[in-house]
């Protein structure tokens, strides 16, 4: 691990929201435990992988981990993908007032959104560089351990594909249709998200398609909730869940929550107990839907076992 994601973990450790670290440099001083932060995985700077099989991550001192993943006939694929992509805005591309020369492709389009995809989002840009892009189907996104062990806790946050759905819907505009909660794509052009230039140049109306190319809209009530399983063998032995994205009333322990996770957040799995494989799937109430079809993806970092 480069000292950079060290000291980023380390800050992230220290932090109100994020508690990590890792020790894999000698010129850091201040031990902390290992954590599997997929630093041993070869990837190019701002790109992504989908393995073609399952893979393992880790080493002697934080412990060896596989994960699962599929590759589907359509292209897609289920379980986790390799990246350290942090695009956190909009498309220029899909918007219709930034068109890309010759128009748009749907290869195009697709590799636009495949940059949100597989891009987690960060209030600031992410300073952790290789993590997981977990996408759940059935039990696909699962992870099992050489043997059985405590996971202290994981790591995960929110893809910037979900976080912009989520928060603003596949239009985003200077116009909100008060009833329906949209945002038209005629409406006032506007400045993209996290983009830092105020030349009103630069301002425009923003698309991104939802799953299956549908138009969503953003979440303004209801949750969307990751839950891990564990298990040691054939048995179950508990379930954690974490609130990806929740509105009020949504939880009836904290009837006032109400966020889109903004960055990496601890998700602790200890209550699990030693486990020797760790099942992740999602549910969601999104806007008086029940399990609506909703971006399946999460990111997933820095996985702590008891030593």
């Amino acid at each position: 691990m480069s000292i950079n994601k060290y000291i980023a973990m380390l800050l992230l450790t220290l932090g109100s929201t994020v508690f990590y670290a890792c020790e894999k440099d000698s010129k850091v001083l201040v031990p902390y435990p290992e954590d599997i932060t997929f630093e041993d995985q070869q990837l190019a700077d701002f790109t992504f992988r989908v393995p073609t099989a399952p893979f393992k991550s880790g080493n002697d001192k934080s412990g060896v981990v596989t994960f699962n993943v599929k590759n589907n006939p359509d292209g897609t694929f289920t379980g986790f993908a390799l990246s350290n992509k942090n695009w956190r805005s909009y498309p220029w591309g899909l918007s219709p007032d930034f068109p890309p020369p010759g128009g748009l492709t749907p290869a195009g389009t697709k590799s636009r959104v495949d940059s949100c995809i597989y891009s987690v989002y960060t209030t600031v840009p992410n300073q952790t560089n290789n993590f997981l892009v977990a996408s759940v189907k059935d039990e696909d996104a699962a992870f099992t351990l050489e043997k059985a062990a405590v996971v202290e806790h994981v790591l995960v946050a929110n893809t910037t594909y979900n976080f912009l759905l989520e928060s603003y819907g596949s239009i985003f505009s200077g116009t909100l249709d008060p009833v329906t909660q949209a945002y038209s794509i005629t409406g006032t052009k506007v400045k993209n998200i996290n983009i830092a230039n105020p030349s009103t140049l630069l301002y425009g109306r923003f698309t991104l398609p939802g799953p299956g190319g549908q138009n969503m809209i953003k979440l303004n009530t209801g949750y969307i909730k990751l839950t891990a399983k564990g298990y040691n063998g054939s048995s179950a032995t508990g379930t954690v869940d974490y609130w990806l994205a929740i509105r009020p009333n949504a939880d009836p322990a904290n009837p006032t929550a109400s966020y889109i996770a903004p960055d990496w957040s601890k998700m602790d799995l200890s209550s699990l107990g030693a486990v020797t494989k760790v099942v992740f799937s999602l549910s969601n109430s999104y806007n008086g839907t029940i399990n609506a079809n909703i971006a399946p993806y999460f990111c997933l970092d820095g996985i702590r076992l008891r030593k």
